[in-house]
């Protein structure tokens, strides 16, 4: 999925907007008609999928938040009370049109009461607004050490990436810790860019080595991105997985060892291989064309 298309139905999800508040005391909506319950958008980060992902890490470094479903552009997650009293849905949607991000919370499950759902929302947007004001703050060093005109150093491919647990832990989001770093798997078609049909390059989101390319990528049905090559062969490794009463060969990336998916002798030609990878592991970098030309359709607007 493009950032520019519809995103998916959810819970709040009216066509590319996120539906008003219903006529429920506890919800808050940027949409909302009533005041009383109307919140203010979140801004946006770099690009739409970094938003979401940080949006992510916020939302899940709070007790009780389960993540729902993710996409380039929507997060869907969900918080629980002890003992089941109530199950609020919290919802982001990115509107590249506006510019900002907006939100929707509300009770699935009994009744939270409006407070709740409005402690929640801005707890949620001091850690993201911190994250990033982290990342502006690292950006205006680097510019400060090396020069307006300066370009980023190349990533070595070649170098080892190795962190502790805790280091792990603090730069990625639950969900992609409990995949890359504990061998997880996420839920099929929940997870980002299992449908993503733009052109582009699939890093690791540990360590951002380039793993595939859009042109190798294809439908293959399982809710998973899948690739019938990887960018190159000194990308990934493998290696035997016998978990689960299952042989099965295991993907991961070679500068950080993190864990991608699996291999299958199952895919299209000209290798036969189907790389089914985690779309939690991978972060998506568009190409130059496709990033002018969404920036040329938002000019129009």
């Amino acid at each position: 999925m493009n950032a520019t298309s519809t995103p998916p139905d959810g819970v709040g999800v009216a066509g590319k907007h996120l539906a008003p508040c219903p006529d429920s005391p506890n919800c808050v909506s940027t949409e909302a008609i009533d005041p009383g319950h109307a919140i203010e958008p979140l801004p946006l980060a770099d690009t739409d999928q970094r938003t979401i992902e940080m949006i992510a890490s916020a939302v899940s470094s709070l007790p009780g938040s389960r993540s729902v479903l993710t996409k380039e552009n929507y997060l869907h997650a969900e918080f629980r009370s002890p003992w089941l009293r109530f199950v609020d849905d919290v919802e982001f949607l990115v509107d590249s049109e506006e510019g900002v991000v907006q939100l929707r919370s509300a009770s699935r499950v009994g009744r939270s009461d409006l407070g709740v759902n409005r402690r929640r929302i801005e707890e949620i947007r001091s850690r993201y607004e911190a994250a990033l004001r982290a990342i502006a703050l690292r950006q205006d060093k680097s510019v400060a050490t090396t020069g307006e005109n300066s370009m980023p150093d190349e990533i070595d491919e070649f170098e080892i990436v190795e962190k502790t647990d805790e280091q792990w832990r603090a730069q990625l989001t639950a969900e992609q810790y409990h995949v890359t770093r504990k061998h997880g798997t996420e839920r099929a078609f929940t997870g980002p860019n299992w449908d993503n049909k733009a052109a582009g390059i699939y890093s690791c989101v540990c360590c951002g080595l380039p793993l595939f390319s859009s042109e190798t990528k294809y439908e293959s049905g399982t809710g998973w991105p899948s690739f019938w090559d990887p960018l190159k062969e000194t990308s990934i490794e493998t290696k035997t997985d016998v978990s689960f009463f299952m042989r099965r060969t295991e993907v991961h990336c070679r500068r950080c060892k993190a864990h991608l998916g699996h291999v299958f002798e199952d895919g299209p030609e000209p290798t036969g291989l189907r790389y089914c990878m985690n779309g939690v592991a991978m972060r998506f970098d568009p190409a130059a064309k496709d990033k002018k030309v969404t920036s040329d359709a938002q000019d129009e607007h």
